[in-house]
């Protein structure tokens, strides 16, 4: 039997005031354009130890620290949209504070509870593909407008935590997602965060501009605001695993174990078409 999950509350982590970009608006340009058309890329990474802290104070500095990241990296906690007037598709921020409409509420922040084991789950040679998707928080991505960005943690058996993302990959790639993971980390252990992302288009010369983009958009995915292009959507799933944790207060020893970029991003990088998108890296220490 199948381990179950059990959602236990979903809340939203909005950008702090004042930390939005100028921009209200950040269209996609041609490179970005052709990847909305599979929209869903996921990422796993399974923490397991003797001194990880309660998991009520995991999940609120993995909350208060994903909020000061936004600060910096404010954009996914918006939506993408698509812009009929202009046959653009873009990312429109999140202004924060919204009641009633998710577009004003930043990013999915799901707790959920498993009976599984970080261990056999990372040690299993037959991964468990199930119970992975359950870990990762669900997002319908096949109709704009759509959420950039979503996140769960969830309660592992033997006192566990996995940590699932889910990011619209026309948004961000492997590495892009990657280094928000590390300035996640940083605020994480109250360490000077990295050199912040830059929102300028301006910098992204292309030829044809902004009409090269809504081209690619017309052939690969004509029916929008439904995603539904010629080309159906392959799930992309990477897992990681930590173990042995150090002694750490509060989540400090998770941040620190979020240094798993090497790894991760190798991985990121390394599921060429025709291979399982399913990727396991495991690393010691």
């Amino acid at each position: 039997m199948a381990p179950a999950v059990t959602i236990t509350d979903v809340a939203y982590v909005a950008a702090p005031d004042g930390a939005l970009p100028p921009e209200p608006v950040i269209k996609l340009n041609a490179m970005e354009a052709q990847w909305v058309v599979i929209p869903l890329l996921q990422h796993l990474l399974l923490f397991d130890g003797d001194h990880l802290p309660p998991f009520d104070a995991i999940l609120q500095s993995l909350r208060s620290s994903l909020a000061a990241t936004l600060a910096t990296h404010a954009p996914l906690a918006g939506k993408l949209h698509y812009l009929a007037d202009t046959g653009d598709v873009a990312i429109c921020r999140s202004t924060g504070g919204g009641d009633d409409d998710d577009d004003d509420r930043g990013v999915r922040f799901v707790a959920a509870e498993c009976d599984a084991d970080a261990r056999r789950l990372a040690g299993d040679e037959d991964h468990d593909v199930h119970t992975f998707e359950r870990l990762v928080p669900e997002l319908d991505m096949s109709l704009l407008p759509a959420p950039v960005l979503a996140v769960q943690a969830t309660r592992l058996a033997g006192g566990g935590v996995a940590l699932g993302v889910s990011v619209h990959h026309g948004v961000a790639d492997g590495q892009s997602l990657w280094r928000f993971i590390e300035a996640w980390a940083a605020a994480c252990r109250g360490d000077a965060p990295p050199a912040p992302p830059v929102f300028d288009r301006s910098r992204v010369s292309l030829p044809g501009g902004e009409e090269l983009a809504r081209s690619i958009l017309r052939k690969y995915v004509p029916d929008l605001p439904m995603v539904s292009g010629r080309t159906p959507p392959r799930p992309r799933l990477f897992l990681s695993s930590r173990f042995g944790f150090p002694t750490a207060p509060m989540l400090s020893s998770i941040a620190t174990r979020l240094d798993c970029r090497q790894a991760c991003k190798k991985t990121a990088c390394s599921s060429p078409a025709g291979r399982s998108p399913w990727t396991l890296t495991t690393r010691s220490g």
